[in-house]
């Protein structure tokens, strides 16, 4: 996939530009509409100064940076597979992993933080006792040093639960159990950490009962969903917990992108600039579901897959960040009932009727939507590289069929 470069900068008057400018690099384009209202941008404006920040997102080599950028709140969503694990690094030099995906997983995650220099965790999270979540904890036990285990209360209803259980026990590591409202002291001077979810009466499931995490520093917030679903969401709507809007905000998407979490409300609510989906690539699941990454994309987020470009960091500097991954999902074409979801995710996103399979239908659609995609997406979609959606585009994806 190409270079991409996005800029986000606000003016003296504290007025934003477009925060989601997308140009090729070496090739300026006129930038599409705010995705924002201005009124929008300005409940989103800061204080009066000038802020120019680079979002760039790197080729498709190597990984994430490894040293941890001291001074800045660094998130990074790591690869494994269908499951969820986040490393979180606080401005203090604290870390906090949330999850460790499935044991199968644990070797590239072991190797992923030993890369990162982690040798010491202030917090492991276990946002709740599914295998895809915690299966790689016991692992992570026994190589690191953990001060302590937070989990969302519910009964060990596995072996892969109470494996675990017993092995923080031989470790001497404490568990202890959170619930909405309280906060995780990992960086008190600097981030404040709220658990949104599960709350004070347990539902009873493991998914609506996930603990649910959000992170503030400065104009930066993270939201981090678990496998929480809609219910859940529709709970901590309801809880007048704080969830001030922030002007740069990312989501963890809940449940891998499943269509039983992120609902229209809780995206109206955080209008995130980034989301990030944590799943494996040609799940058994269809993760992530085409409604919910539309949704979040008709909010105006950037969506990125684990499953298609590996790990994404952020690295925050508390009013700008910069963000590394290359999974970044193509926005949906009119009339689609789902994204583009090319399974080489290669920049030449031909299956626009997302069916999973290159057909006629797409060539079709692609022919009878060329002036939306030339005035809001060309650069996805500029097969033969001329800066514009012609006949040569059309062609050049019906013979690559």
């Amino acid at each position: 996939m190409a270079d991409r470069t996005k800029k986000v900068a606000m003016s003296t008057a504290g007025r934003p530009f477009d925060r989601r400018v997308r140009e090729p690099i070496g090739t300026p384009i006129t930038p599409s509409d705010n995705h924002h209202s201005n009124d929008d941008s300005m409940n989103r404006s800061l204080p009066a100064l000038f802020l120019l920040l680079l979002l760039v997102v790197v080729p498709a080599v190597g990984h994430t940076p490894d040293s941890y950028e001291p001074d800045t709140l660094t998130l990074t969503f790591l690869d494994v597979g269908q499951g969820d694990a986040i490393l979180v690094q606080s401005a203090n030099g604290q870390a906090m992993l949330v999850d460790a995906g499935e044991a199968s997983a644990a070797p590239n995650l072991s190797s992923r933080l030993a890369a990162k220099g982690v040798t010491h965790l202030a917090y492991l999270v276990g946002t709740h006792d599914h295998d895809d979540h915690i299966g790689g904890m016991t692992s992570v036990v026994g190589s690191l040093a953990v001060d302590e285990y937070l989990e969302n209360g519910e009964p060990a209803a596995s072996e892969t639960a109470a494996a675990l259980h017993r092995t923080l026990a031989l470790r001497g590591i404490p568990a202890r159990n959170v619930t909405a409202g309280e906060t995780i002291p990992l960086d008190p001077a600097n981030i404040t950490v709220t658990v949104l979810n599960p709350q004070p009466v347990r539902v009873g499931d493991e998914n609506e009962d996930s603990i649910v995490l959000r992170l503030v520093w400065g104009e930066t917030s993270f939201f981090l969903a678990g496998d929480a679903g809609t219910g859940a969401e529709g709970r901590i709507l309801a809880s007048g917990l704080p969830l001030d809007r922030t002007y740069f905000t990312f989501l963890k998407v809940g449940h891998h992108g499943s269509d039983t979490a992120t609902g229209t409300p809780l995206v109206a609510a955080l209008q995130p600039n980034i989301s990030v989906i944590e799943c494996g690539r040609y799940n058994p699941y269809h993760h992530p579901s085409g409604v919910v990454v539309k949704r979040l994309q008709d909010a105006g987020s950037d969506v990125f897959t684990t499953a298609s470009g590996g790990e994404v960091q952020i690295i925050s500097y508390q009013f700008g960040y910069v963000e590394y991954g290359q999974g970044q999902l193509p926005v949906t074409v009119e009339g689609a009932l789902l994204p583009p979801t090319d399974p080489d995710f290669d920049g030449a996103f031909e299956d626009v009727n997302g069916n999973q399979r290159l057909d006629f239908e797409d060539v079709v659609l692609y022919f009878n939507q060329m002036s939306w995609i030339a005035e809001n997406e060309r650069w996805w979609f500029d097969f033969n590289d001329n800066n514009r959606i012609d006949f040569a585009d059309v062609v050049r994806l019906f013979n690559n069929l």
